[in-house]
């Protein structure tokens, strides 16, 4: 995931709010870290990782009446992928959700 990405999802076309971006980014990945993802997952390139880190940088960006709606959703994403074996570092078989 790259600022640019961002921006086009955000549609914001200057460069005012990158250093914001990458740092929303960053905390997206550590967010999906301490809820149990991967660092691996969370630090590559995955779809839904990915999907997961858009809609994170939603949330921080967007205006006041639509914050919830982008928070439920990052929350619904990021409980899914902590408790999946392929996101959470575990096998199916070793007991993981």
């Amino acid at each position: 995931m790259d600022v640019a990405t961002v921006k086009r999802t955000l549609r914001i076309n200057h460069t005012l709010l990158d250093a914001d971006i990458s740092t929303a980014i960053s905390e997206a990945r550590l967010e999906l870290v301490r809820a149990g993802v991967s660092e691996e997952q969370a630090n590559g390139s995955d779809p839904l990782v990915e999907r997961a880190i858009l809609t994170y940088c939603q949330m921080e960006f967007s205006n006041v009446e639509k914050i919830e709606k982008y928070e439920e959703a990052f929350r619904v994403q990021l409980d899914n992928l902590r408790k999946t074996p392929a996101y959470n570092g575990t096998s199916a078989n070793d007991g993981g959700e």
